[in-house]
């Protein structure tokens, strides 16, 4: 979580659950900023934003060179003052549009397009040192940092492994990228969805069945494990499996054998068991519903991935990673808005819910620049705290059904002015938005009067 850029989709911050939007944007200083952009051929290009100026035009000249008929010789450039990066535009033919709105001059953070002629500019930020960075994982949050370290040490080895977390939250991402890691790359990684084997017919599914075991068997089949057979089987949920199966799976791993439905002999099976689930095992064998001995045979080692919610940093990284997946030959972007909005979900679905709204908000954005508008956000029911406990963060409890874009502005804006007393620059680095853009929007709530830096 993603499901990902707790993509997957390691604990340094003592409250890593509670780092909040202002925290991540306030640590993302410009000359840890990069400008993004892609040439004709296709090839991916990237500049670091430091203290100086970035021009950008037709004209070789320029720092950045765009070969497009509809650019200017010099037709903007970028430059840091006091802390904050700023897009001038240099009295261009066509001009310059930031975030979606044409401009001479505007503030930019990272996550801001800038679209010059027919080209898509990304100002993104510079990638911090990844924490044992696995294959197809997306993440930047130090929280993942320790189920990732942990993944990369089991990697060579035999041992089992055990992925916990909740349903959306990347097991099988971490699953193949254990696999890519291992050994046994180069061999199969078959996964089964234990959740959704039909009883009747389970123990062929995993074991394989000769031809004309059972009524329909036509043909035989080698069945997961023989289909995993030097290398890797995923079990996800293996929570679910019925008991009488899993007297059957222990028995295989015991014996190194499976014997296939309708086969006189066993044949010797030689697979790397890692199993997921988002059900309490230790639950489950206190109740009796899975057995303690198939229990520790497979929990070599047992790996938590944390929610996408605990996962703050993360939630960009993934939406802009799925982003651009959608490989439809247009360069997208989400506006100030849309990352606000995503930031502030508590994306109870994980990665996976986050893939689906950024894949729907594709559908519906009539504009490369993605705005809050297309982001269909289920809103979550408010959740009352408990007597003695802590009191929830109000930011959490919005429903964001029904609502215009104008009224989830003004509702962001008066809620950040509130939390920051005012005080501008905050409110601003907050909600991503240039101070221009922050003194409109109070100025028309009537909120500007008594403002502070």
């Amino acid at each position: 979580m993603a499901e990902t850029a707790r993509s997957l989709h390691v604990v340094p911050d003592p409250q890593p659950a509670r780092v909040t939007a202002q925290a991540r944007i306030e640590a993302a200083k410009p000359a840890l900023l990069l400008l993004r952009w892609r040439n004709r051929d296709g090839a991916v290009q990237r500049m670091r934003i430091d203290d100086g100026v970035v021009s950008i035009g037709a004209h070789p000249q320029n720092h950045v060179v765009l070969d497009d008929r509809f650019v200017s010789g010099f037709h903007c450039r970028l430059h840091v003052c006091d802390g904050r990066l700023w897009v001038k535009d240099l009295s261009s033919t066509n001009g310059t549009v930031v975030d979606g709105a044409r401009v001479a001059e505007a503030e930019a953070a990272a996550g801001s397009t800038v679209r010059v002629g027919a080209q898509l500019l990304r100002i993104e930020r510079e990638a911090p040192e990844a924490p044992s960075p696995l294959p197809g994982v997306v993440t930047c949050d130090p929280l993942f940092g320790g189920a990732l370290d942990m993944l990369r040490r089991a990697a060579p080895s035999r041992l089992p492994v055990l992925i916990q977390g909740e349903s959306g939250s990347g097991k099988e991402v971490a699953a193949r990228a254990l696999h890519e890691l291992s050994t046994r790359a180069g061999e199969p990684f078959v996964p089964v969805n234990c959740g959704a084997i039909s009883p009747e017919l389970a123990e062929a599914e995993l074991f394989g069945h000769e031809r004309g075991a059972f009524t329909g068997a036509v043909g035989s089949s080698p069945g997961a494990f023989g289909a995993a057979d030097g290398g890797t089987l995923f079990l996800d949920e293996v929570g679910d499996l019925p008991l009488p199966l899993q007297v059957k799976l222990l028995r295989a791993l015991e014996a190194g054998e499976v014997k296939p439905v309708g086969s006189p002999r066993p044949r010797r099976i030689d697979v790397r068991i890692v199993c997921a689930t988002h059900r309490d095992l230790r639950r489950l064998v206190r109740s009796g519903a899975f057995r303690e001995d198939l229990y520790y045979r497979l929990c070599g080692l047992v790996v938590e991935l944390p929610p996408l919610r605990e996962r703050r940093q993360d939630i960009l990284p993934l939406a802009e990673h799925f982003l651009g997946q959608e490989n439809d030959g247009i360069q997208r972007g989400f506006a100030a808005d849309a990352r606000a909005a995503l930031v502030a979900h508590r994306w109870p679905g994980n990665a996976r819910e986050l893939r689906h709204v950024v894949q729907l908000a594709v559908v519906l954005s009539d504009s490369p620049t993605i705005r809050a508008s297309a982001l269909r956000i289920e809103g979550e029911a408010p959740r009352c705290a408990e007597p003695d406990g802590p009191v929830q963060d109000q930011r959490e409890l919005v429903d964001l059904r029904g609502h215009t874009l104008e009224q989830l502005e003004a509702m962001a804006v008066r809620a950040a002015w509130e939390r920051h007393g005012g005080k501008r620059g905050a409110i601003a680095r907050e909600l991503g938005i240039a101070r221009s853009s922050l003194l409109r929007k109070l100025d028309e709530l009537g909120l500007r009067e008594g403002v502070e830096d």
